[in-house]
């Protein structure tokens, strides 16, 4: 395996040093298009309210080096994995940007490749793909968070490059249980909501319904803030069977 991280927070934070939504939406549009390779940075907003700061906290921490070293320890990790992939980590927000959507965008990133693919002709050519690292500001800034986000999003491309994008539920729960393990996370159902969440999604795991795989792995609150049917599920019930089945399904 090899990980190549391209650093990018700081040409993020200085987007905001541009006064007037035009100059700096074109100084966006140049920083994605402009320089020597395509950067795919279409889920971050650079009107969003909470990124400035978010960004600096980022740049404190050195999240980018503390990426790079994980990425090192990925690739010890799995020596013998024949992937390679160039890294991004991007910033999202959603209060009032009129950008991204939380759980949408989530879901698009995950499951659907939108913000991952390498454009065709890019001096990253040597590489499988672009694979973006979604940092969202409804978390505080931390290091560990940093650390997960790279192990999973590694995972979730190793995945897909070997299977596809995933199409029913079984597939979304298998990627996302691998990611989530490999990522280190805890599980956060308790016995009685992760035996309910099973008992719910055991017969719908060969849908590949859009608006009920969204609903099973997001729960009610996403789904319906969406326009989607509810289930009876509680917030990321899908992933937190996925974490607790692993590819065990």
């Amino acid at each position: 395996m090899r990980l190549l991280l391209r650093p990018v927070l700081r040409e993020l934070r200085a987007l905001y040093d541009v006064a007037g939504v035009m100059p700096r939406f074109q100084a966006y549009t140049d920083l994605m298009t402009a320089g020597p390779e395509f950067l795919p940075l279409g889920a971050f907003s650079p009107m969003g309210q909470r990124q400035p700061a978010f960004l600096d906290a980022l740049l404190a921490l050195d999240a980018e080096g503390e990426a790079e070293r994980e990425c090192q320890r990925i690739e010890a990790e799995g020596a013998e994995w024949p992937h390679s992939f160039r890294l991004l980590l991007v910033v999202l927000d959603e209060p009032r940007n009129g950008w991204t959507q939380r759980w949408l965008t989530d879901a698009e990133w995950r499951f659907q490749g939108k913000y991952d693919r390498l454009p065709q002709g890019s001096p990253a050519a040597g590489f499988d793909r672009w694979v973006t690292v979604q940092l969202w500001t409804d978390a505080p800034p931390a290091l560990e968070t940093v650390r997960g986000e790279v192990r999973a999003a590694v995972w979730r491309a190793a995945w897909q490059a070997r299977h596809g994008l995933p199409v029913t539920l079984r597939q979304m729960l298998v990627q996302e249980g691998g990611a989530a393990r490999f990522a280190g996370e805890k599980p956060f159902l308790d016995p009685e909501e992760l035996a309910y969440t099973r008992a719910v999604l055991m017969p719908l795991l060969d849908s590949d319904h859009w608006p009920t795989c969204f609903a099973a792995l997001y729960g009610d609150d996403a789904a319906r803030t969406v326009g989607f049917s509810a289930l009876g599920l509680c917030h990321r019930a899908g992933f937190g069977l996925a974490l607790a089945q692993g590819t065990e399904l």
